[in-house]
């Protein structure tokens, strides 16, 4: 046993000598090599996983501030602003020649020459690397895409009567007419209007808006974002959504004012569908004070109807379908004004603006034709923002395209495009603005500049990074708790912000016109 117990000794002798070496200098070259390769990996230029960029590697990312200014990005959207400036001073040397041309050729004349209409106003922020909170800068170089079409509107209804509408395309940001009911308010204040305009058939958010009563019944409802239930593309509009009747199909508006001071009643009501069959459509005006059948015979193109009240003002409507089936495809119904502001919501929820591809161009150019906007307004990107990612080269690609269709079926519109407002999240213990969001309204200014038409940076105007903080944690409470949705409150106040941007773009430009 002795003899035993020495094998054992000296078999565990050489592990226990092994178990006390230091392996110190092993674990340091480990990290060392780790932190090589990862500064290695960082050299590599961006990766990219089904056209979307992949998250850099950078083992020093917390220790840096936020990248601020130096993105490559900003090379390329410095470029195409400082060509559009050149191309707008080229523009406006050219109408100073023909002014001085056409002095030259009238000496003698006591008369004033008439000057050639000079280029959209352009704010003098034009070369700066952030949009300006005060003006509306227009890329359009007066060619008919910015705001020249609706500043001109504005003139015409002034001096002809008429209306002058504005579409505003968003997603939830404005849901309910959050912001855009404000806005329609004190547009209508300053030129004249009544009425909500464009109300959807059916609505998730009927009992949430205040801007008009809304009732309706015996209808099925069909939206863009509602994948496989059934969506038809062909019947899409600009509004993403359509309704077909069921049984017995009723929608009711009813103008109210108990929040805003001009939508209690209106001039005139429409309603606008489609019908591949016979069908009479009944409107009931004023609880049936005027009432008024339409017998509508098939088409294939979008349908308009409109009724008044016999010279009077129109206080509740309601439309009614004798006939259901997928032959017929309802969009909305309207309360509007015969001379002033008509100011149309068009809100969908989880969009970020290029599913407009997927709308059939003839039913942007059918809509056109019986609708027609002075100024169409793009106020998306909410839902493309991520917390890392800054490279939104893809999506501006597919906004410029959006434009592009809209410009091509929409002529003598002008397209306004309406950057994101703050949005934060945790970061280090405290909100900070996401750098998606930062991102994002360079990325939009770059899509207005690209695209010929006209930019206005709402995060700006609401105080930029950490704004959102301050409006939901304010008194009162201006926005929710997300700290990226505003509130009615919040709507009002940024629909004052761009009310004056919209006012001092005219003033700009009503100057510009009389130099």
């Amino acid at each position: 046993m002795g003899s035993g117990r020495k094998r054992i000794a000296n078999f565990t002798a050489p592990k226990l000598c092994l178990m006390n070496r230091n392996y110190l200098h092993v674990v340091l070259w480990l990290v060392l090599l780790v932190i090589i390769a990862l500064l290695a990996l960082n050299r590599l230029p961006q990766l990219s996983l089904m056209g979307e960029p992949l998250k850099e590697v950078d083992i020093l990312a917390d220790l840096k501030s936020p990248k601020n200014n130096s993105d490559p990005e900003d090379a390329a959207i410095a470029d195409i602003i400082n060509r559009r400036a050149d191309s707008i001073a080229a523009a406006r040397k050219a109408v100073v020649a023909a002014k001085q041309d056409t002095a030259g050729s009238s000496a003698g004349q006591t008369a004033k020459p008439k000057k050639p209409r000079q280029p959209s106003a352009v704010s003098d922020s034009l070369l700066a690397t952030g949009g300006s909170s005060a003006y509306i800068e227009d890329f359009s170089l007066g060619d008919g895409c910015g705001m020249e079409p609706y500043y001109d509107a504005i003139d015409r209804m002034a001096s002809e009567g008429g209306v002058v509408r504005i579409a505003v395309l968003g997603d939830s940001y404005i849901e309910g007419d959050i912001l855009t009911a404000d806005l329609r308010m004190m547009l209508q204040k300053q030129y004249g209007g009544c009425g909500v305009g464009y109300v959807p058939v059916t609505s998730e958010t009927y009992g949430f808006r205040r801007s008009v009563r809304h009732s309706f019944s015996g209808w099925r409802s069909y939206k863009v974002t509602d994948v496989g239930k059934g969506f038809d593309k062909s019947r899409e509009t600009i509004s993403g959504e359509y309704a077909i009747p069921d049984s017995m199909a009723t929608v009711e508006l009813r103008g109210q004012r108990k929040y805003y001071s001009s939508l209690d009643s209106c001039d005139e009501s429409s309603i606008y569908f489609r019908a591949f069959a016979p069908c009479t459509v009944t409107a009931s005006v004023n609880g049936g004070q005027y009432k008024q059948q339409f017998e509508v015979s098939p088409q294939q193109g979008l349908q308009v109807l409109t009724v008044d009240a016999d010279g009077g003002k129109v206080g509740r409507v309601r439309w009614s379908v004798d006939r259901s089936g997928d032959d017929y495809t309802f969009y909305g119904a309207t309360m509007d004004c015969r001379r002033g502001i008509v100011l149309d919501c068009y809100s969908m929820r989880s969009t970020s603006g290029p599913n407009l591809l997927g709308v059939p161009e003839g039913n942007i150019a059918d809509y056109d034709r019986l609708r027609h906007y002075d100024l169409i307004v793009l106020m998306y990107g909410l839902n493309a923002i991520t917390s890392e990612i800054t490279n939104y080269a893809g999506y501006k690609e597919r906004m410029c395209e959006v434009i592009e269709r809209i410009k091509s079926n929409c002529p003598g519109s002008g397209i306004l495009v309406v950057s994101v407002g703050d949005r934060c999240e945790r970061r280090d213990g405290e909100m900070r603005t996401m750098r998606g969001v930062l991102a994002m309204v360079k990325y939009q200014r770059l899509i207005a500049a690209e695209s010929g038409v006209a930019f206005w940076s709402m995060f700006d105007a609401m105080g930029g990074e950490g704004s959102i903080v301050k409006m939901v944690e304010g008194t009162p409470r201006e926005a929710n708790g997300d700290y990226t949705h505003i509130n009615f409150l919040g709507g009002r106040r940024l629909a004052g912000y761009f009310y004056d941007a919209l006012v001092k773009g005219k003033e700009e430009y009503d100057n510009n016109e009389a130099q």
